[in-house]
């Protein structure tokens, strides 16, 4: 649910996450691939006389999508989720089918209709699909960023892939959401850091980023070409009447030999397994052998079990959060004992958080054979506003 790099600000075990990801964008006419930038995830505005208003930017939740290539179905599960819907990234690639460094293969195809196909029958949502440089050559910024704004004037962020030659002269690809605009800015928000970071330069923060529109016109719109084609995604079912007020998200860093969900031997420091995001396993995940990702590997009752999640408040005003982490049975839903970890904590506007709860030696303790995962996010008044479910079996 990060490319460019997660928070380091964890609360237990002092695990912090790994610094670089990828992120890619298939083309029928190239494979663009994404660097991601090393930064931690903050809502600070360096070199920016003024920072965003809450007039001008929607409260999009945000995941990031750590070292998967799902840059575009992190975007679609923010836009989604925004919209009041329930849906996690790794459905979506499941939907899809598609691997850990997958992506979706036809996107740049104005026949294929699966995007749109999926929001409808998934969301109950209408998307419109717009292709800029193949059925759209004949345009000028104006008109770009003139869909841009109208989407937001009508409540609704709008989602943006493109294509753009790195620093090393590599084209790569990246979607993003714009999620807000003024007179000076666009307001941007990047699954990875990819675009705001690696191309614009922002040192810290990956959501709501301001970027001029004369340096966004500038590197991405302006480069548009039958060869270098864009994509836009617009909403078109009508606005959400009540703001998200924060979100909370797993990071999948197992190809680093990291990951939010770890499950680690007391006995044998090289049997550990990780939770890996990947669309081709049933649920679209699965506990893996961090010695071979291939293999699933599951948790056992001498493991120490670690769970790792990250906050985010996109929001223009400091955040008062509370979540808990538990372990049920997911046969019968039943709480099981000695899993009730609860923290609460202030955040920033704009801002991430990570922390974490080591559960040493509680697993030889459980019967159940089903159990599952769950991390609950809460608000000042301790009303959910967020939620995640991992099945461990």
């Amino acid at each position: 649910m990060i490319g460019s790099g997660d928070p380091h600000n964890t609360n237990s075990g002092g695990y912090t996450y790994a610094s670089k990801a990828l992120a890619t964008l298939l083309s029928i006419l190239i494979l663009c691939t994404c660097n991601v930038a090393s930064t931690e995830e903050t809502g600070t505005y360096y070199g920016i006389e003024n920072s965003p208003t809450s007039d001008t930017i929607l409260d999009v939740p945000y995941y990031n999508q750590g070292n998967t290539n799902w840059c575009l179905y992190y975007c679609l599960t923010m836009m989604f989720n925004y919209n009041n819907q329930d849906i996690e990234t790794w459905e979506i690639a499941d939907y899809f089918n598609s691997g850990y460094y997958g992506t979706f293969s036809e996107q740049y195809d104005p026949s294929d209709r699966s995007l749109e196909n999926y929001a409808k029958q998934a969301c109950s949502l209408q998307i419109k699909r717009t292709i800029w440089g193949l059925t759209i050559t004949d345009f000028d910024n104006e008109t770009f960023d003139d869909l841009i704004k109208s989407n937001i004037n009508n409540g609704q962020p709008v989602l943006m892939a493109f294509q753009y030659m790195n620093s090393d002269g590599e084209k790569e690809g990246h979607a993003i959401l714009a999620a807000g605009y003024d007179d000076q800015f666009i307001y941007l928000t990047d699954s990875s850091g990819a675009i705001t970071k690696g191309v614009f330069g922002s040192d810290n923060g990956y959501i709501a980023v301001p970027v001029s529109w004369e340096k966004f016109n500038e590197k991405l719109v302006n480069n548009i070409s039958p060869s270098n084609m864009a994509y836009t995604i617009e909403i078109i079912s009508e606005a959400p009447e009540n703001p998200t007020e924060g979100s909370i998200y797993l990071t999948d860093r197992s190809d680093k030999g990291f990951s939010c969900l770890t499950f680690t031997n007391r006995y044998e420091d090289n049997d550990t397994g990780l939770l890996r995001f990947d669309g081709n396993y049933e649920n679209g995940y699965c506990i893996v052998d961090s010695n071979d990702l291939s293999s699933t590997r599951k948790p056992q009752e001498s493991d120490s079990m670690s769970v790792y999640f990250t906050v985010a408040n996109p929001t223009s005003e400091e955040g008062k959060y509370t979540v808990t982490c538990q372990l049920e049975d997911a046969e019968t839903n039943e709480l099981i004992d000695g899993f009730n970890y609860k923290t609460s904590f202030d955040l920033a506007a704009y801002n991430t958080i990570s922390k974490g709860v080591n559960y040493s030696n509680q697993l030889y303790s459980v019967d159940s054979d089903s159990c599952r995962v769950v991390i609950s996010l809460f608000n000042e008044k301790m009303e959910e506003i967020d939620s995640i479910a991992i099945d461990l079996d």
